[in-house]
């Protein structure tokens, strides 16, 4: 066998084992290839699903904080509206106050006025009788409105002496009794209103009253 024969095989067989290093370095490429590809779209996948959240989530807080606000400026409107009406009870409040007051306090009471007159001490008519007889009594007399009043102030002495008068003429039997009483009260409201002017004496009270006998 000559040396050119045997150096053919041996070139063969290199050459074989050369091709088939080179399929497998190709065959460990592609996968490296796809791995890396399959990487990529898992990172832009995963990326893509955040961003979708972090979106719905902003958009969700956005939406309570809008529907929050319109709640806050809904219960403010109704508040203010609230504050409105009570400003209003206030205003009719205040007007009520006011019309009583003015009609209240400025009309006339329907009862008139009292005039309290100091205490008498006076000497009835005693005929016969060693000892004198007296009476002590309390008065007082109803007048329709304060000019009357004014004008009973302004004469209480003729008022006085006129009353004083009148006890003077009477004897202990004359007041002995309640009718006999009334009797006088109306002579002296009726001598009172003879020289009233602004008004007239509406009645005369006794609210003390004591008898010697």
């Amino acid at each position: 066998m000559s040396a050119a024969e045997t150096k053919a095989p041996a070139a063969g067989a290199a050459s074989k084992d050369g091709g088939g290093s080179g399929g497998k370095l190709v065959l460990i490429l592609g996968l490296v290839n796809v791995l890396a590809t399959l990487g990529i779209a898992g990172v832009l996948a995963v990326s893509f699903m955040r961003e979708k959240q972090e979106t719905s989530v902003t958009d969700i807080a956005e939406g309570e904080g809008d529907a929050h606000g319109a709640s806050a400026e809904g219960g403010h409107g109704e508040e203010k509206k609230a504050e409105g009406g009570h400003g209003e009870e206030k205003k009719a409040e205040g007007g009520g106050h006011g019309e009583a007051a003015e009609g209240g306090h400025g009309a006339a009471s329907p009862w008139g006025k009292t005039v309290t007159l100091d205490q008498f001490t006076v000497n009835l008519t005693s005929p016969g009788s060693a000892t004198p007889k007296f009476v002590r009594v309390n008065i007082s007399i109803e007048v329709p409105d304060a000019q009357t009043e004014q004008e009973v102030v302004a004469k209480m002495a003729q008022i006085r002496n006129v009353i004083i008068d009148l006890f003077n003429s009477k004897r202990p039997s004359d007041l002995a009794t309640g009718e006999s009483r009334d009797y006088l009260k109306e002579e002296i409201r009726n001598a009172i209103n003879g020289f009233m002017v602004s008004g007239k004496v509406k009645g005369v009270f006794f609210t003390n009253f004591a008898l010697t006998t």
